[in-house]
């Protein structure tokens, strides 16, 4: 069969890297078989690319994270300036109270007068008892503007800091926008495609269009928004991981969308995230940091409960979890363009699993 160029496609294949995919328009008497081929390597990129697109949403989770953590550093490190400044304006008062209260005894009308005390060495002591207390703050003084000039640099590698996760949240979005731009490009190359099998299907006799359509049919055991129907044990929705995978399982069929968190919608971590603050449990909204906090407890994935938590892919890229005889996810692939929760049935290609608690 012979193809011609049609277009250049630009697809996201790392993050901050581009590469160019030709992708080839059929002759004009392409048969169907040779389209849905086409079809079928187009629909693949797509799935890569929204693979791609939800390793990204994870990773701006993971850069917004550090943000709002440098922040929290920011504001402390201010707050505590603020406390030993004043801190140091009070020590500087007292001192110099004490001071003028010994120059007016230094003042008196008789110059004799600390001659003639009652007890000589007791004005002695006292004169050194102030000198004592004297240098004693002046040194408190000192320790205070060291501890606030700490705190200033405390300040400044906290600032830099955000500084270099905005900067890093900045490329990552502009990466996911460009893999996102180029599915939709994608998405309608495949549309023109299907359309073109679509007039053919209609110019073919009956029995050509039927097996046709059987073939465009999505299998029925699918729904509508690309999870499985549930079909398995129903947990036990009383404790932490039952209620959990409840939630989830209620969840199935509603969208995947960047960064969402519910109730019509969801990334991966958002899902879990809720999941688990219906089990009772606050996690932050990143695969990656949701891992860590359970990293002690990993679980034999024979040995999986409803509510652990599970990863297809790496923990930073992608998350989901177990609810009894399959697992639920919201993942931004095929067998829908748009992607959404969904419910698998067994294992279902699980590389690793922890168990929150």
């Amino acid at each position: 069969m012979k193809f011609r160029p049609v277009r250049i496609l630009i697809v996201a294949t790392t993050v901050g890297m581009l590469a160019p995919v030709f992708v080839a328009g059929p002759a004009p008497a392409a048969p169907i078989d040779d389209l849905q081929a086409q079809a079928a390597k187009l629909q693949d990129k797509i799935d890569k690319n929204g693979e791609k697109i939800a390793e990204l949403g994870e990773a701006l989770n993971a850069a917004q994270l550090r943000v709002d953590e440098a922040e929290d550093l920011i504001a402390a490190a201010e707050d505590a300036i603020v406390a030993a400044e004043a801190e140091i304006v009070r020590l500087q008062d007292l001192l110099a109270r004490q001071a003028a209260a010994l120059y007016v005894l230094a003042g008196s009308s008789n110059p004799l007068d600390t001659i003639h005390a009652d007890d000589v060495s007791e004005a002695g002591a006292r004169s050194q008892y102030a000198a004592v207390t004297s240098a004693r703050d002046e040194q408190l003084i000192a320790d205070l503007d060291a501890a606030q000039t700490q705190l200033e640099h405390d300040q400044g590698v906290a600032e830099e800091a955000r500084a270099q996760a905005e900067t890093e949240r900045a490329g990552l979005a502009e990466a996911k926008d460009t893999a996102e731009a180029a599915a939709a490009r994608q998405q309608g190359l495949l549309d023109q495609v299907t359309g073109e099998i679509a007039e053919l299907v209609a110019a073919e006799a009956a029995r050509r269009a039927a097996e046709a359509a059987a073939r465009a049919a999505p299998p029925s055991s699918l729904s509508p928004a690309g999870g499985g129907t549930w079909d398995g044990p129903v947990p036990d929705p009383i404790g932490g991981g039952g209620a959990a995978a409840s939630f989830a399982r209620a969840q199935v069929g509603k969208a995947y969308v960047y960064a969402a968190t519910g109730p019509d919608a969801f990334d991966c971590s958002g899902l879990t995230m809720r999941a688990w603050q219906a089990g009772g449990l606050s996690l932050p909204h990143y695969s990656g940091a949701q891992y860590s906090m359970f990293a002690d407890r990993r679980v034999p994935l024979d040995q999986l409960q409803p509510g652990d938590l599970i990863t297809t892919t790496s923990w930073s890229a992608h998350i989901g979890i177990w609810v009894g005889d399959g697992y639920v996810h919201a993942s931004n692939s095929a067998p829908y363009p748009q992607g959404g929760v969904k419910f698998v049935p067994g294992y279902g290609g699980i590389v690793d699993a922890v168990r929150p608690g």
